[in-house]
């Protein structure tokens, strides 16, 4: 297993990355970076080694959980051999012991055998012995090679579930030190949004696609809300979304609510960050780029314009995405 060395976490300062804004969109300056600390470039390079090595042992642990899944059936496999032979030896074993009970009751040994003692002139009662002896022992034989191939079964899966232990710690320190980066990279991208209008703030936070976009939608703060319009001078709610994606490289995201929503993966509210999508109402009529605290960037309706609204005020919360 590779340890992970080139990509351990540091310290940033503190700074502003700042997306090209209207005259109406005021954005904090951005703060000039400790020349002694990683740079944007350099904590990128050591997120994707990072990425790259957690990918790897995901791949790792997965491949543990299947041989897992297979040491496990074949533990069952072997216990219920292992007890299937044991069930049919034990008539053998109960008849062993009757034949010997009257075998005790009725003088010994001598009583098997004719009056003569040999051994080729067996009686019933003898042959019968020898019979279930010789059948016994080759079930014992195999149970005695169930058992071990048990025994086997279950050392191996101990043995898989050992390494899928370890390959989950080294994944999930991986995964920590990918999460590291990446908060150190928002701190190098962070911007301040503020909305004179409303008296509304926020932070638009990340260095992802979803945050950039978010930047790109700010710039538009003031921006008259027109029916059906994509930009770059009016918007409607949805236009607002397609063309700020289409600023940061995504092109041709459908300029409609209910298509838009079906993109990307979901995302819980508590778990909202900048540049995820929030929508309102059951038909999904309305929806907003969410920024942070609780607070969103939307064209509104016709009179009004691109602003910065609280989510607290809309009682018809339908759900939000990622689109990454």
């Amino acid at each position: 297993m590779s340890t992970i060395t080139a990509a351990a976490a540091a310290s940033v300062a503190l700074g502003w990355a700042v997306a090209p804004a209207a005259a109406t969109a005021p954005v904090a300056a951005p703060r000039l970076a400790d020349p002694g600390r990683p740079s944007e470039s350099e904590l990128r390079e050591r997120l994707d080694a990072l990425n790259t090595e957690a990918e790897r042992l995901t791949e790792r642990y997965n491949k543990t959980r299947v041989e897992l899944d297979k040491a496990r059936r074949a533990e069952r496999d072997a216990a219920r051999a292992a007890a299937a032979l044991q069930d049919q030896a034990a008539p053998a074993r109960a008849e062993l012991g009757k034949l010997a009970a009257a075998n005790y009751i009725s003088g010994g040994p001598d009583a098997l055998f004719f009056s003569t003692g040999d051994a080729k002139t067996l009686s019933a009662s003898a042959y019968l012995v020898q019979n279930q002896t010789a059948t016994l022992g080759r079930l014992q034989t195999q149970i005695n090679r169930a058992n071990l191939a048990q025994r086997e079964a279950v050392a191996r899966t101990a043995q898989v579930q050992r390494a899928a232990a370890q390959v989950e710690t080294a994944r999930n320190a991986a995964k920590a030190k990918v999460e590291e980066v990446e908060k150190q990279l928002d701190k190098l991208t962070t911007t301040k949004a503020k909305d004179p209008r409303t008296g509304l703030s926020a932070t638009i936070k990340g260095s992802g696609l979803p945050a950039k976009m978010a930047r790109k939608a700010y710039s538009k703060l003031g921006s008259p809300y027109v029916w059906a319009a994509a930009g770059p001078k009016s918007f409607d709610c949805s236009g607002l979304v397609v063309w700020a994606y289409a600023q940061v490289g995504k092109k041709g995201l459908p300029h409609y609510t209910g298509a838009l929503y079906e993109l990307g993966r979901k995302v819980d509210r508590s778990e909202l960050r900048s540049g995820d999508l929030v929508y309102f109402g059951g038909d999904l009529h309305h929806m907003g780029i969410y920024l942070s605290d609780g607070k969103y960037l939307h064209a509104p309706q016709t009179g009004d314009v691109v602003k910065i609204s609280k989510l607290s005020d809309r009682s018809d919360y339908a759900g939000a995405n990622r689109i990454s």
